[in-house]
């Protein structure tokens, strides 16, 4: 009898043979399994490295940032001039505001203020713009006056002087002239087109924009026109405050206006975060006594 091959076929060694032949078979198995898994638990890994690099970077960068503004800030507050000079504007006329507009409407923009003051305005005289540059506001004011006897003066050179940092003589220059439906432009400086307009149109001005930047602009439009304002006339500035050097430039010319001409006025209108305020004239002197045709021009234009 051979007792080498009667061993191999014992239950032991049979059992044995099994059990190494189901391992054999499972490793394979697992491996089969395990290797797409494998893979893609080492390409999240990989995901998770870059990502991991990538937000590094972002917090650097981030801080880089913060720092950044911190200096900027530090800067703005303490060495600043520009901005010192405006943070001062907006506190003279928050307090110019607090003293002399209560009652008056504010807006929030200057669009806003304009059209408010359009609806304020008489019908039946004349819409004068001082200072057209590209006739948006001109397009308003002739939208509101239905195109009748609105008038925009303006030399399309720029300004004639410098008025702020950053705006010298010269600036705002054109070298076409806007196109402004319902409007007629007149063409040269304030001091050399007004007196002949006004010896040619001797109506009264109902709604007169000044928007001409400097006290000497103004000052010019406010005293050739200033005599054609009625009761119930509206004057809107463009450029009466809150901005650094203000009461040099519109505001001072209305102040020296008013105290050679006593005209009686209310403040109607201003723009909280921008430079605009309207005027309602309320008395002239010699014109006390307000017309039937006074009474008549109390009727807003729509």
């Amino acid at each position: 009898m051979d007792h080498q091959h009667e061993d191999r076929l014992t239950p032991r060694t049979l059992g044995g043979a099994l059990r190494r032949k189901a391992g054999t078979v499972l490793r394979r198995a697992a491996a089969r399994l395990h290797d797409p898994y494998s893979d893609q638990l080492n390409g999240m890994q990989d995901q998770l490295g870059r990502m991991r690099e990538e937000l590094r970077a972002e917090i650097v960068q981030q801080g880089d940032r913060l720092l950044d503004r911190v200096v900027e800030f530090e800067i703005r507050s303490r060495r600043d001039i520009v901005y010192a000079g405006d943070q001062d504007a907006a506190l003279e006329s928050n307090i110019f505001a607090r003293e002399s507009l209560i009652g008056a409407k504010h807006f929030g923009s200057p669009p806003e203020t304009l059209k408010f003051a359009l609806s304020l305005a008489p019908a039946g005289g004349m819409a004068l713009e001082f200072g057209v540059a590209s006739g948006n506001t001109l397009r308003t004011i002739s939208g509101a006056r239905g195109g009748v006897e609105v008038y925009g003066f303006d030399s399309f050179e720029g300004l004639p002087e410098a008025w702020l940092n950053g705006m010298p003589a010269g600036a705002f220059a054109r070298d076409d002239l806007p196109d402004v439906p319902g409007a007629e432009l007149v063409v040269g400086l304030f001091a050399d087109s007004l007196p002949g307009f006004l010896e040619k149109h001797q109506g009264h001005v109902d709604f007169l924009h000044v928007d001409g930047d400097l006290y000497s602009s103004a000052k010019t439009v406010l005293d050739l026109v200033g005599p054609r304002l009625r009761p119930g006339s509206i004057v809107h500035f463009d450029e009466f405050f809150n901005f650094p050097g203000w009461k040099r430039h519109e505001y001072r010319a209305w102040m020296e206006h008013i105290e050679k001409t006593g005209v009686e006025f209310t403040y109607e209108a201003y723009t909280y975060n921008d430079n605009q305020v309207t005027v309602r004239i309320t008395g002239v002197p010699g014109l006390d006594q307000p017309t039937a045709a006074d009474v008549s021009r109390s009727t807003p234009a729509r």
